[in-house]
């Protein structure tokens, strides 16, 4: 589970595998689980991290590995990372299933292709959604949104609308909660516009310039 859009994510699968564990007749001792964290690298992953780590020191009591599907390995560029994890479980003598497959994880040709295919597809999927993110989140500065990040000193943020209408002033600590509203910068409260002014006209009327960065300056110059 990587976003607070998917809290019932774990809890959806746990069913699922508790459903498989009881029609084949299997007891669940321990659950390794990663809440709140993406996919896309092994060291985000305490829980595999602890899942792999038991596995290979022989700390593993436990004979079977139910995982929900191929995907909850991650969803790592390089393909071959969640099969070499299998792998790593299977040479230990714990077998692998997985339980919302329509394929028996038997070692067979078809099972070999089903999960190759189903180890591409959440790969690509990352790929795909990470540069429909960065484009949608280009598109929405461009239209002058505040994409996240701290608000600089005299500005406040103001919530809009789907049409760009104000709807209020968004205090420290607080977000927006439609998917539909967005956050535009405004000027802040007179006394904090007043303080920045003083400071540039100070500058301006004693022709003070910041210094340049070291890296500008050379030697003669």
């Amino acid at each position: 589970m990587s976003t607070d859009y998917q809290q019932y994510s774990i809890e959806n699968q746990a069913v699922v595998i508790a459903t498989y564990a009881e029609l084949h007749k299997l007891t669940i001792v321990r659950t390794y689980r990663d809440e709140g964290e993406s996919g896309l690298k092994f060291e985000s992953r305490d829980g595999l991290t602890e899942l792999i780590e038991d596995v290979q020191s022989g700390r593993a009591d436990f004979a079977h590995l139910l995982v929900f599907d191929v995907s909850r390995w991650g969803r790592f560029q390089d393909v071959d990372e969640s099969a070499h994890y299998e792998f790593i479980c299977r040479k230990a003598g714990v077998k692998v299933a997985y339980c919302a497959e329509q394929f028996d994880n038997d070692g067979s040709l078809l099972a070999s292709i089903m999960k190759n295919i189903k180890r591409v597809m959440p790969a690509e999927f990352s790929r795909e959604l990470s540069a429909k993110v960065f484009a949608g989140s280009v598109r929405l500065t461009h239209r002058g949104f505040k994409m996240g990040g701290p608000t600089a000193y005299a500005f406040q943020r103001r919530l809009v609308d789907d049409q760009c209408r104000p709807k209020g002033i968004l205090t420290v600590g607080q977000r927006k909660s439609l998917l539909t509203d967005h956050v535009k910068l405004i000027p802040g409260t007179p006394d904090q516009v007043e303080i920045v002014n003083w400071i540039l006209h100070g500058y301006l009327r004693h022709n003070r310039r910041p210094p340049l960065p070291e890296s500008s300056t050379s030697e003669g110059s």
